[in-house]
């Protein structure tokens, strides 16, 4: 089976997309498939990355016209878009799959696409935008928890596999849960691949008073705080500043707790029980993380630019003296996630095309 993935990473979009593609790309891989993955070189950009762990890139312009927008959701000009990814490719035999997951990419540049693909899949969290897909996949708990977010937005060929039983996580998170602690010892803090809100460096000038807890912090590529945080950690033995972890799983597992984004960490941190403080960073992880929280899967407190630093504070004291607390947020965590969401949507695309009936949009929910 060939596969091109078309996914972005950059320092305003985050590295949550190619993240949760690669994973997939490696189960896929492991299976025998030919993967590769189609990029913009935008400031950030993973495609060295990519490249480093053995994936054929195509790295795509970063820009299509000179007043184009870079933010997340901001639409892309899909027909230069397709128009530079067929020019990479054409001399490539037609793919199996292409997969996108892609914010400003819709049903238009997924049409053009079966030019390159027999068909097509994306990924998604937004449900705003038509698709024209043969699979779709929204890892997010509000795509489960919402009645048919997605029937405006598919057509009856469509295959939908909603909710956190699907979220696209590495082998090593189908594993035993963290220990509850009666007191918190370890914090880890991360709020993704480059931290563009300077979170970390809020949630390090929070924990300052904390001197008996043992705390990671992973800030990121790009840091825009990394001086200051580099000086703050040096004056205290009980704090690690890394930029990225060679080990975030191990990182996980050793903490008791966690202060992070509500992006694709969050069903990491599911799988292992970890008690979490949400805070979003974006606009597209408000609903998800607001509906977790009503459902006793973490404590959210909202979005980064309304959070004041007494809040944080008293939120981080709460959890460490709250062992009921954390073991019940750990137990519904749990509840969400098994871990093997890559194996399962790899399995749907090995499987013959049109495998449902004609006339329904198939769609699987986690419970």
């Amino acid at each position: 089976m060939r596969v091109l993935i078309r996914a972005d990473a950059s320092v305003i979009i985050g590295s949550g997309h190619i993240a949760r593609c690669l994973t997939l790309a490696n189960t896929l891989r492991n299976d025998g498939a030919d993967v590769r993955f189609a990029c913009r070189e935008l400031p950030g950009h993973l495609l060295l990355r990519l490249a480093d762990q053995g994936y054929v890139t195509y790295a795509l312009p970063a820009r299509y016209g000179a007043e184009e927008d870079q933010d997340i959701e901001a639409a892309l000009p899909w027909q230069a878009d397709l128009s530079a990814l067929a020019e990479e490719i054409e001399d490539e035999p037609q793919f199996d799959w292409v997969i996108v997951d892609h914010y400003g990419l819709d049903a238009r540049w997924e049409k053009a696409a079966r030019g390159l693909a027999d068909r097509v899949m994306a990924i998604d969290d937004l449900a705003n935008r038509p698709h024209s897909v043969e699979v779709l996949l929204d890892q997010n708990y509000s795509a489960q928890a919402l009645d048919q977010p997605y029937a405006a937005w598919v057509g009856p060929e469509c295959q939908a596999f909603l909710g956190p039983r699907f979220a696209l996580l590495r082998d090593e998170f189908q594993c035993e849960a963290i220990a509850i602690k009666s007191r918190v010892e370890r914090v880890l803090v991360n709020f993704g691949g480059f931290d563009a809100a300077g979170q970390v460096y809020a949630t390090m000038l929070a924990l300052q008073g904390f001197d008996d807890v043992q705390v990671d912090f992973v800030a990121g590529l790009h840091n825009p705080h990394w001086q200051a945080m580099s000086e703050l950690a040096a004056s205290r033995p009980e704090w690690r500043l890394h930029t990225l972890s060679a080990d975030f799983f191990a990182l996980m597992q050793a903490a008791d707790l966690f202060i992070g984004a509500g992006g694709g960490t969050t069903w990491e941190r599911a799988a292992l029980g970890l008690p979490t403080i949400c805070i979003s960073v974006a606009n597209n992880q408000q609903l998800n993380a607001q509906l977790l929280a009503e459902a006793g899967v973490h404590l959210y407190l909202g979005p980064h630019v309304q959070l004041e630093a007494g809040r944080l504070r008293d939120a981080i004291e709460q959890l460490c003296g709250d062992a009921v607390l954390r073991r019940s947020f750990a137990e519904q965590s749990r509840l969400l996630v098994d871990g093997r969401g890559a194996r399962r949507i790899a399995d749907a695309l090995a499987a013959p095309a049109n495998p449902g009936s004609p006339d329904t949009v198939t769609t699987e929910q986690g419970a």
